[in-house]
């Protein structure tokens, strides 16, 4: 199947969630936090997160339930919530093609 961009949305469960979870990650790399949510069908690309109820992560996925079955495998189902969203217009400034941008609406 072929992998899609997404943008998701993820929101803390409780603040005592958050608070283990950024506990438990003190130590983590970037290369541990990419191999964790990482599958052949789901993965994370980039990562945003401040002070804010609202964190952001950019997957390339096969589908949504793909999104949900890698944050199940590392734990974090039962700690955010997470919404998905297809992006068919993904551009980026650091591979510029020249090429007409996708329509969404399409």
């Amino acid at each position: 199947m072929e992998k899609k961009h997404y943008m998701c949305t993820h929101t803390w469960g409780s603040d005592d969630a958050r608070d283990k979870v950024v506990e438990q990650s003190s130590e983590m790399t970037d290369a541990d936090f990419f191999g964790l949510l990482k599958t052949d069908k789901a993965e994370v690309l980039q990562h945003w997160m401040g002070k804010d109820d609202f964190f952001f992560c950019h997957w390339y996925a096969e589908s949504e339930d793909a999104i949900y079955e890698v944050l199940e495998a590392a734990g974090f189902n039962d700690v955010i919530v997470t919404m998905p969203n297809e992006m068919p217009r993904y551009v980026t400034s650091e591979k510029i093609t020249g090429e007409v941008m996708p329509n969404p609406f399409k």
